[in-house]
Order: C-alpha cells, then structure tokens, then sequence
C-alpha cells in the first residue's frame, strides 16, 4: 500500500515537472536506455561556471578534459595523448589527433589554449585548478606547452578538472565569457553544450529533464552500452525511491539512509554502496562585524567556535540521522585524498557542559541567536543535519533560525553574502588536499588580491577566514615536488585548520546508488555517473 501511494506521488511529480504534451513513462525503455535520476539538477551546461562536482560529473559525460581518471582514479590520456616535462616549469602535452566535436568542429591546439585560458578567467568558477598556471603555448597543431608558476606537483590532477570546449563554436555563439550562474551571469552554454565526450545533450530543460544521446564519432572506447541516458532531477527522497521501486527508474542517487535496509528486500533492487571523499562541515562568520541579526559577531572568537564544535553530538547525528552511513572527522579533508594525516583526524569531544563554560568565559552567559544556512537538495540528510544540530546547538544556549533552500538559490547567495553559519561539503576534484585548502581556506582573493596563491583563491571561504601564516604554507604545498616535504607542509595546514577551529568539521558521507537487477553500474569515491561504464539489459 505504501508503494503504491508513493508510486502515484512519482507520476504526479512527473507530470508536473514534464514538458507539456511529455511523460516520462511514455519514453520507450529499451535495453540502451538509463532512466536516471538525482535529487537535484546540474547547474548550469557551462563546463567552467560551477566547480559543484555534480555538475562537473555530469559534464563529463559530454566534455573531455586533457587528461581524465579511470575507474582506480589514476590519471590516463584523454585529449592529451602524451606529456613531458621539459623543465620544472614546463609540461608538453601531444594531443590526440582526429577528434572531432559534436558540432563536427575539429579538435586542435588553439581549443586547448583558449579554454584553459576561460577556466581562469575572472567569471570562471573552476579557477583553482588554472591557478598554478602562467601560461599556455601552442606549439603547433597538435602540441602545447603549459608554463606553471614554479614546480606544479598537481597539475595533471588539475587539468582533469578543466573541460575542454572549441574555440570557433565559442565565439560564434559569443560564448567567450563564462556564463556563470553563481554570479547572476546566463549565456548560451547555460543551455547548450558542444563537447568531444561520448554524449551530446539532445535536450535540456532545466529542473526537469536533460536527455543525452551516444555520440558515435567519439575518440574513446564506449564500455557500456547506453544509447539514450534521460536524467530527472527528482528532489523528493520517497518519490525518487517509489519510481525505482515501480521500475520506472533504473538508477538513483542518493539512497536515503533510511531507506537502505527496505530496498535491500526489495525483488528486482540492488544497492551499491562506496565511501566518499566528500567532507561536510559548517562554515562560520570568521570577520563580520556584526551578524545578520544586527548583533556583535561573537563567531569572531575562538572560544565561541570551540562552544559550537563541542556541542554538536557527532555521534547522534551518524547513528540517527546519517543511520551509520558516515565517518565522523576532524579534518577539512578524509581518506582517499592525498595529504589526509589520520594523526591529526581527531575530533574535539562532545561536551555541552565546556560549550556552555566556554561561552560564558566569552561573554555570552545567556547565549546568542544567529541564521544557520542549509540546502535541502544537495548533500545526504542535509536539512536534516541542520535541523538536529539546531537542537544540539539549542540546549547550549545558541539560538539557531534555520533557513533551507534548494541549491541553486542557496550556493548563488552563499557565494554573494557573508552568512553565520551555513552547511557545506566538499570533494576535492583533484584527489589533493591542496584544492580543499584553496578554495576554502586560502584568504579570499577580494579581501587581499595580494596574497598570490592564484585566480580564485578563496573562492568558498565565505566565512572570511584569514591566517598570513596559512598562506605562506599553499605558496610552498603548490610548488613542492617533494612528497615527505609536501606532506610536512599539509600537515602543518591540518594542524592551523584544528587550532583556529576554521570549521566545525561533521564527516565523510557514504555513498549509496540503488538500481534496477540488471543494470551495471560501479559508484566512484566522488560519485561520477559515468555512462560509458553503465550497461543496461532488462
């Protein structure tokens, strides 16, 4: 009976989030098509306005890089055949000949220098991994030279982050400038992709369905066998789940984690599981003067930051909300990330009798009221972390007024205002601690533009953390060549991250797919969907 109720919730959902005159039950299903859902939908088509790694692993699907990971998440060619350092400083990449975009365009040298020069662009949002960058060189048709600020550890673990796109498509379609949606930005690429991946987007309506098609002229070799991948965002956990149930999905993610253990009994379902290298944490009000209530800012001192950490019952949130499924941390970054410290990855105990000690000790007896920001649609149980921390928080004396938004809205103004508190989860892109450190905790390029780490530093440090000392260690982490001294470095970084309490740190999510029997498919540790390693057979 409770299936069949939350089956007629998915049609009615559908119906309502359909085309008119479309119904996604009236799309043949045959056996090369993935019917394929997410809780929410990528941002924007734009391979370089969001660097939200859904997005990202979305576009991958329709976009090649220079260099791409495979299934153990070692590097491999992709548009780049071949690379050398011919100095310390210099990379040579050969690129793969033949390779033709879906518009027919074909691919060369010149797509390469201009879409890394893009990605670093002012609008662009994937600037962290252009930053070690100082220039590109075409060499000739086939060839370019990357020259990197210094020695560049990272920079293939990078440039598997930047997509590429053709230049003469671009500028016909006055494309040049990143169409970032973050910044209120639109363009043509916030609906239109020209990509040399293995599917071309046949269709897109945005919150309501992207279909993508095989494309038969791509370079590589297609493993699976999905001809057609018609991808809804479905925001409703037990409309998500009574669609797979019904069979009118094949794949679906995330699986809430109460509905694991249901869907394991269920005829016809399997659950796919993989610990992910995402890190949630709460971000905090590192240097407003004032809170958005108007009241002094005591999120300023440490004391009150340490208050927050030590009131929220880490456990109670993996065993209640989480049901198990995450691995509580005390780091900005977990394992399967290169840099993790497993020494330093221990948490502040939970003690509410300390929250409330230290909280008097900095003035606040009777507490305090802020905003915690939340987004509803884009981590595992994410409103309700926030919505179970707001309670733990409560019974210490804090105040927390909790404001969900779906993460379109909630990611444009996280970006654009100065919040108290807010939900955040990252996935370092490259596999490297660095990146993390970039983007959140590197001193905002706008607040001190001459602190030269690189374009975009900061870019997700909305609390306006600032540590001189922090800085000077990413100047050394992004140049070191040497492993145990780069180590040394990070670990340096971890241990300013846990003595400044920059974030109150939560856990690494586990991932969890369910799909139909009979669809093949393998989660990785950032949750990429990649069609060409899904088979389909019914």
């Amino acid at each position: 009976m409770i299936i069949r109720t939350l089956r007629r919730a998915m049609l009615g959902a559908l119906l309502l989030a359909a085309p008119a005159g479309t119904l996604l039950t009236a799309v043949p299903a045959g056996a090369e098509t993935l019917r394929w859902a997410y809780q929410s939908d990528a941002l924007s088509l734009d391979p370089h306005a969001n660097n939200e790694t859904m997005t990202l692993r979305f576009l991958g699907n329709v976009y090649d890089p220079l260099v791409t990971r495979g299934r153990d998440h070692a590097i491999e060619p992709a548009l780049a055949v071949s690379w050398t350092t011919e100095a310390p400083d210099r990379w040579r990449f050969v690129l793969r000949q033949g390779v033709t975009f879906q518009g027919g365009e074909r691919f060369d040298a010149d797509d390469v220098v201009f879409s890394l020069a893009r990605a670093a662009s002012p609008t662009s949002n994937v600037q962290s991994h252009t930053s070690g960058i100082l220039r590109v060189e075409k060499v000739d048709s086939h060839t370019v030279d990357i020259v990197t600020k210094g020695p560049r550890a990272t920079l293939l673990n990078e440039l598997a982050n930047i997509l590429i796109l053709d230049e003469g498509w671009s500028r016909a379609n006055n494309a040049v400038e990143v169409a970032n949606n973050n910044q209120g930005r639109t363009g043509y690429t916030t609906l239109n992709a020209n990509g040399s991946g293995a599917y071309r987007v046949q269709s897109r309506a945005p919150d309501q369905r992207t279909v993508l098609v095989r494309n038969p002229g791509w370079w590589g070799k297609n493993e699976g066998n999905v001809d057609t991948a018609i991808f809804t965002p479905v925001r409703s956990d037990p409309t998500r789940m009574a669609a797979l149930i019904s069979g009118e999905l094949d794949l679906v993610h995330p699986v809430p984690t109460q509905d694991i253990a249901r869907l394991r009994e269920v005829p016809g379902v399997q659950v796919l599981e993989v610990p992910e290298v995402r890190t949630m944490y709460f971000g905090l009000n590192h240097s407003g003067e004032t809170l958005l209530n108007g009241q002094p800012n005591p999120l300023r001192d440490v004391r009150v930051r340490e208050a927050i950490y030590r009131a929220i019952d880490i456990e109670a949130v993996r065993r209640t909300v989480m049901r198990g499924a995450a691995r509580p941390t005390g780091l900005l970054v977990g394992p399967g990330v290169e840099g993790y410290d497993q020494a330093q990855d221990q948490r502040l105990p939970y003690d509410p009798n300390a929250a409330r000690r230290l909280l008097r000790e900095a003035g606040y007896p009777d507490g305090f009221a802020l905003q915690l920001r939340c987004p509803n649609d884009r981590y595992v149980n994410d409103e309700a972390i926030c919505v179970a921390v707001s309670a733990m928080l409560a019974r210490v004396g804090i105040r927390a007024t909790l404001l969900s938004q779906t993460k379109s809205v909630y990611f444009q103004r996280l970006l654009a205002e100065r919040p108290d508190m807010y939900l955040q989860g990252w996935t370092p892109n490259s596999f490297d601690a660095l990146e993390a450190f970039f983007y959140n905790l590197a001193t905002r390029q706008d607040d001190n533009p001459t602190v030269a780490i690189g374009e975009g530093q900061g870019t997700f440090n909305v609390g306006r953390y600032r540590n001189p000392e922090l800085d000077v260690l990413l100047r050394r982490i992004g140049q070191s060549i040497d492993r145990e001294e780069r180590r040394r470095l990070i670990n340096e970084v971890h241990a300013i991250f846990r003595r400044d309490i920059a974030y109150v740190p939560l856990h690494q999510q586990v991932i969890v797919w369910a799909a139909r029997r009979g669809v093949t498919a393998t989660p990785l540790a950032d949750d990429t969907v990649n069609l060409r390693w899904i088979t389909v057979t019914r």
